[in-house]
């Protein structure tokens, strides 16, 4: 999302790109991932989905950490204790309101699912599962999000002491310590709700820092290189794995990939090298996008959701399906969250 772009002026357009395609990428992501866990599909449904989703949408999380690492590590920002606060604030409300909202529905539609009775006891449940972060999946990025804001003081520190080559560091040792070895060793360890939350946040400060370096590097064959070859690997990985019954090798494409992370570095600076700074239309449909990027990542899963409820397997023409779900859902994951906008409190968090 890069959300810490201040909205109006000084908005830069390939980032406004960056985030305009990258809500679109996320849609047609969790299409693919619903899709395959709500319905029995073919091996070599499985494999298009993978690779698919390797190529078009496996860059925009790392991608996501990267822009607001890029906007919020500029030395020529302010970054005070309360501007961060005012971030962190941000993705507290979005917890507590879409975050209740995702796990009252989740409580609710287990229950009535299991024939089980809904009491006022829901109202405990729901909030043990706030708090320990047992919304729905892809609220993740949130909690995680809150806690890299709050370490932003920090890093701004070392690099204010120690200068690029400090920053240049940092990132090297995150780059290893929370997306190299993770990835080498097959996957985090996760024990529950907190050790993920450590491991995604490891990997979310990791892109950030990343962001923070991608000022001062260009595109060169050589990034472009290290960009194709990432994506090469994760496809390859991951369809072998479907092919020996072993899955889709997550830990080599998910948030703590160190590929995913790279081919996020050659995407978005083929981004800035075609596109540049200039802002986009006003009125166009990918500055639209832009703007609600953030929304539409919060709003999509719930119509999805909805749609795998009544779309039957019979309907399911391959690629027809996947494009004209993806872009329904998109479209209402855009208009919901313009519309949420005209309350206040959802126009100061989204």
């Amino acid at each position: 999302m890069g959300e810490a772009q201040s909205r109006g002026a000084g908005r830069i357009g390939w980032i406004d790109v960056a985030r305009a395609l990258g809500a679109c990428a996320i849609v047609l992501l969790h299409v693919f991932v619903s899709t395959n866990i709500a319905m029995s599909l073919s091996t070599s449904r499985q494999v298009a989905y993978t690779v698919v989703g390797i190529v078009c949408c496996r860059w925009v999380v790392p991608a996501f950490f990267m822009l607001s690492g890029v906007l919020m590590l500029d030395s020529q920002r302010d970054m005070s204790w309360e501007r961060v606060w005012k971030h962190v604030r941000r993705m507290l409300l979005v917890i507590a309101t879409f975050g209740t909202s995702f796990a009252c529905i989740e409580e609710v539609w287990v229950r009535l699912r299991d024939g089980m009775e809904i009491g006022v006891g829901i109202v405990a449940v729901i909030v043990r599962d706030v708090l320990t972060m047992q919304t729905w999946d892809h609220m993740w990025f949130v909690y995680a999000l809150a806690i890299v804001y709050l370490l932003i003081p920090a890093i701004r520190a070392l690099h204010a002491k120690f200068g690029d080559r400090g920053h240049m560091v940092l990132t090297l040792v995150l780059f290893v310590g929370a997306l190299v070895i993770p990835t080498l060793t097959g996957g985090p360890t996760v024990l529950g709700p907190i050790s993920s939350l450590f491991w995604n946040v490891a990997a979310g400060c990791a892109c950030f820092c990343v962001g923070g370096c991608l000022r001062r590097l260009e595109l060169s064959p050589a990034v472009l290189a290290l960009g194709v070859g990432s994506a090469v690997i994760m496809v390859v990985v991951s369809i072998s794995g479907i092919g020996t019954g072993a899955g889709d090798r997550g830990f080599i494409f998910l948030q703590n990939s160190c590929f995913a992370c790279v081919y996020a570095v050659s995407i978005l600076l083929l981004l800035r090298w075609g596109i540049g700074a200039l802002p986009l239309d006003e009125n166009g449909l990918l500055r639209k996008l832009a703007h609600e990027s953030f929304g539409i990542y919060l709003i999509h899963p719930a119509f999805i959701h909805v749609g795998l409820l009544v779309v039957g397997q019979q309907l399911m023409v391959p690629v027809l399906y996947e494009i004209v779900f993806s872009v329904v859902v998109l479209a209402l994951s855009l208009m919901t969250s313009r519309l949420l906008r005209l309350i206040p409190l959802f126009d100061a968090i989204l």
